[in-house]
């Protein structure tokens, strides 16, 4: 019995010790969470003819362009490209990527392109990038009826025609300027989407777009200059992405309807 009431103080004092350790580690679990997440996240939507959501976004082919620096220091460049898919809710991601600048080109059968053009990431972040937008194209073309400036606005007034024969459908406007007759979504110096308009089949639709000036001069037009002008029919859900540093695509538009222009007018001196 005396060796066990002597032992009692030695096992009470390894009790003490180990019961601090644990007490130790527990203040560790309180101490702030760092998350350590890192990735580049998104989601991409599919639009039919119509302009309406579909339910199952899944099998969108993401084509991954990556330019990745290996050194800062020198010219040593990993270049790759691969492809990764959407789950049926449009999600896509890319679990902890190399560095470097991201390229990323959205398909799918029967839907019009999508990119996302040079984003860059430093692994320090997760990315979430904004939401890609595929449609299907849809029937209808547009005619310039004509245009009036007053106030430093510019009216244009249009003529949609609904050519399919769906019950009902929603059709967006482009407009391009540009500096000479040959405008068009290929040469042209600004661009301008306006809202969409919903008509039956086999229908029409006439209304004006006001558009201020001022967004002309900002582009590098002139007062007292002539701007031509064409229009382009889109789906609903209006696409456009970028392809080079000032390079832009619209995938979805239809054939433009005829060229108009119109002279920029001169601002008035104030009289001293």
């Amino acid at each position: 019995m005396r060796i066990v009431l002597k032992s009692l103080p030695i096992a009470f004092v390894v009790l003490l010790f180990v019961s601090s350790l644990c007490s130790s580690c527990g203040k560790k679990s309180n101490m702030e969470y760092v998350d350590t997440t890192r990735g580049i996240w998104g989601n991409a939507f599919l639009y039919n003819e119509l302009g309406v959501k579909e339910s199952d976004h899944s099998d969108i082919s993401i084509k991954v362009h990556c330019i990745d620096t290996l050194d800062v220091n020198s010219n040593n460049i990993f270049d790759t490209t691969y492809y990764i898919p959407t789950d049926a809710n449009g999600t896509w991601e890319l679990y902890k990527p190399c560095g470097g600048w991201y390229f990323l080109e959205f398909s799918k059968k029967d839907y019009c392109k999508n990119a996302i053009y040079a984003h860059y990431y430093d692994t320090a972040h997760a990315d979430t990038l904004e939401n890609v937008y595929l449609t299907k194209k849809s029937q209808g073309s547009i005619e310039l009826d004509s245009v009036s400036i007053k106030d430093n606005v510019l009216s244009l007034y249009r003529t949609v025609y609904f050519t399919a024969s769906y019950a009902s459908y929603s059709l967006s406007t482009w407009f391009f300027f540009g500096h000479s007759e040959s405008v068009s979504a290929e040469d042209y110096d600004y661009a301008y989407v306006s809202g969409s308009s919903t008509g039956t089949g086999n229908s029409k639709q006439s209304m004006a777009v006001y558009k201020s000036l001022d967004k002309l001069l900002e582009s590098g037009f002139q007062e007292g200059e002539t701007v031509y002008v064409r229009a382009y029919c889109d789906n609903a859900r209006a696409v456009s992405y970028q392809v080079g540093e000032e390079e832009w695509e619209y995938p979805n538009i239809l054939d433009g309807s005829n060229v108009l222009s119109f002279e920029i007018p001169e601002s008035e001196e104030e009289e001293e």
